[in-house]
């Protein structure tokens, strides 16, 4: 490919990357790495991007992709939740404009490799497209498929269920992840050394999988860091790339959301229980009171009916099976599990005997919704709405382990997503002070607190990373303070002035 004068834009998405991990990369890799040699560090360098609330990949990533807030791009996380207490699992919404899609309408031709959350491939005919996680990759065109193909890339290895299990070790899955990184950064940079693109959006989703499964473990680096070796690798190639055949481009780095290593998780659900605000249906407490040595069959059967395989054939039925579908699982085999903990669901809750309760969100951001006549079993009516809301958020605040707070905002959920037809808004975003998450599946009757399970080891963080290095003149970017969806309308802007085909 010869010297070219179109302008060029190229996006590396780097899932649940934190300003602190980088950081500490470039230092142990004595500053030649491609974060720091590209962008360098500060304002004017990798710097804090804030997320969504959640800052969960089903809301972020939507918001990068449109600059739209969740409230109306429609996903506040990987799930919402129903007037029949049900969760509804939801994925990016491609009428809802991507970039890619706003720029192929007026004529830029884009690559775009696995973003997550967009399942379904761009219909634009300039965009070339191979759709991202959390389902397999699909193509809308051949030339984008034969790329995958060559580098035997199909997206990110689906190996938790192995992870969780322990049949897949650490380093294992470290490796193979690593694999996919690399086969996907070698699958981009054949298409930028080959391709006549305007826009090339890369994501890598490895980052975020190893680094739930390790960050507290006292290894950590040996696992997760070969993964952003391999990013750092092609983030430098891809600028020297580009700094020798385009006279006017940029090269971005942002990630969704940023990551923690998880010491503690707080059971918000067991709280509410003990505070009087929830109850579970009597047949669940009388279960778990009985301390039985293992779990009954009902609670087996439910557990694997919750599992990916046949949750999958639950959200390929019609929507207006759902509920029915919901319902007669909650009635046959609602149950408890033996021992300290249980974990529940939605549809173990009394609700004639509700007043709150937390669902979807379980991460270091939740949701509590109260019971109230949005809902098919409303308890809360009136002005005590508001009176439950304050004495919830009063007494939350005011939880500490150990002399500290374990609590560290708990935002009005109207105030955040405004009053929205397009799913009903939880009342409250509770949000944990740092080294815990939020657990609303587990139950305990004598601990609102549980060691992380393994799949829990790192979790979530409100800021992420953006990073842009850029020779076109007159092109504006952010210095700092940004929210990921004001992203959206830079990128649109960069092209407002380049030549359209």
């Amino acid at each position: 490919m010869g010297r070219t004068k179109s302008r060029k834009l190229i996006i590396i998405g780097i899932d649940s990357a934190p300003l602190w991990l980088l950081k500490k990369f470039s230092a142990e890799h004595s500053r030649k790495d491609g974060f720091s040699k590209v962008f360098g560090f500060g304002k004017k360098g990798v710097m804090d991007l804030e997320s969504t609330l959640p800052p969960m990949t089903g809301a972020a990533w939507p918001s990068f992709y449109t600059g739209l807030q969740p409230s109306r791009h429609g996903s506040m996380d990987f799930f919402v939740l129903d007037r029949h207490y049900t969760k509804q699992l939801v994925y990016f919404d491609n009428s809802k404009g991507a970039f890619w899609d706003v720029l192929g309408r007026r004529g830029f031709t884009s690559f775009i490799i696995t973003p997550p959350m967009a399942v379904s491939p761009s219909s634009e005919k300039n965009v070339h497209m191979m759709s991202g996680w959390p389902l397999a990759p699909r193509f809308n065109s051949k030339k984008i498929e034969k790329y995958a193909k060559e580098n035997s890339f199909a997206g990110e290895p689906e190996i938790e269920k192995e992870l969780k299990e322990g049949r897949v070790t650490l380093e294992e899955a470290s490796a193979q992840y690593t694999a996919s990184a690399r086969a996907r950064a070698k699958m981009t940079m054949e298409i930028a050394k080959r391709e006549d693109f305007d826009l090339m959006f890369s994501c890598f989703t490895e980052t975020d999988r190893m680094q739930h499964y390790s960050l507290n473990n006292q290894r950590w680096e040996k696992y997760v860091m070969p993964i952003y070796s391999v990013i750092s690798d092609v983030i430098r190639e891809l600028y020297e790339h580009a700094s020798g055949n385009y006279d006017d481009f940029a090269i971005m780095a942002v990630s969704d959301h940023g990551a923690q290593p998880i010491h503690s998780k707080f059971l918000i659900n067991s709280w509410l229980i003990r505070e009087g605000y929830a109850n579970l249906k009597k047949s669940v407490e009388e279960q778990y009171n009985s301390k039985k040595n293992g779990p009954d069959a009902r609670y087996a059967i439910r557990e694997l009916l919750m599992k990916s395989r046949l949750r999958k054939v639950y959200d390929k039925m019609p929507r207006k099976m759902h509920n029915a579908a919901y319902k007669v699982a909650g009635s046959l085999l609602s149950g408890a599990s033996a021992g300290s903990y249980t974990r529940i669901h939605d549809f173990d809750f009394d609700m004639g005997r509700t007043k709150a309760f937390a669902s979807v969100s379980n991460g270091p951001v939740s949701m509590i919704w109260i019971n109230d006549s949005r809902f098919d079993a409303p308890l809360v009516t009136g002005s005590s709405k508001e009176k439950i809301k304050s004495e919830i958020k009063d007494r939350l605040i005011k939880i500490n382990s150990n002399g500290k707070r374990v609590i560290a905002s708990v935002i009005d959920g109207e105030d955040y997503y405004g009053k929205n037809p397009a799913f009903i808004a939880p009342d409250m975003l509770i949000e944990a002070k740092s080294g815990y998450t939020i657990d609303v599946f587990n139950y305990s009757s004598s601990s609102i607190y549980m060691k992380p399970e393994i799949s829990r080891s790192g979790d979530h963080q409100r800021h992420g990373i953006f990073a842009v290095k850029s020779s076109s003149n007159g092109a504006k970017w952010p210095a700092g303070g940004a929210w990921i969806g004001d992203i959206n309308g830079y990128i649109l802007r960069f092209f407002g002035s380049g030549r359209s085909k």
